[in-house]
């Protein structure tokens, strides 16, 4: 149809591409919803569930944090720390997820997007 017009082809191919993006873009989100990634702090005592697009699903506390006797209970700022670092772990997890997903689906639909390394790269905080 686009015979002898150059890259013109190739240009109306991707417009028709990426009309359908929004449309894949919906259910690779849906998707995501029930992608599970669970990360858990440094000391072991507290482990995070999110779902791809980072909601949180679980949060679990071993028993051990709280100790046969109040002296034996992880202090109070210990345990935030490790909610802290179980959650920030499994987000960046999630990003991580959901950058690869979008990457995959731009493959699968054959559609190279200029500068979207870099979008990838500002979703998971690293460097384009």
């Amino acid at each position: 149809m686009f015979k002898g017009l150059g890259n013109l082809g190739n240009i109306a191919s991707m417009i028709g591409k990426l009309q359908d993006l929004p449309d894949h873009m919906r259910q690779l989100n849906e998707r995501m919803k029930s992608e599970r990634v669970t990360a858990s702090s440094s000391c072991g005592h507290v482990t995070v569930t999110m779902n791809g697009i980072g909601e949180v699903q679980a949060v679990d506390v071993s028993p051990e944090v709280f100790g046969e006797a109040a002296s034996d209970a992880l202090p109070p700022e210990r345990l935030c720390q490790a909610i802290q670092e179980a959650t920030n772990a499994a987000g960046a997890d999630a990003k991580q997820l959901y950058a690869d997903s979008v990457s995959q689906l731009a493959s699968d639909l054959d559609v190279n997007i200029p500068g979207m390394d870099g979008i990838l790269a500002s979703i998971t905080g690293g460097n384009g």
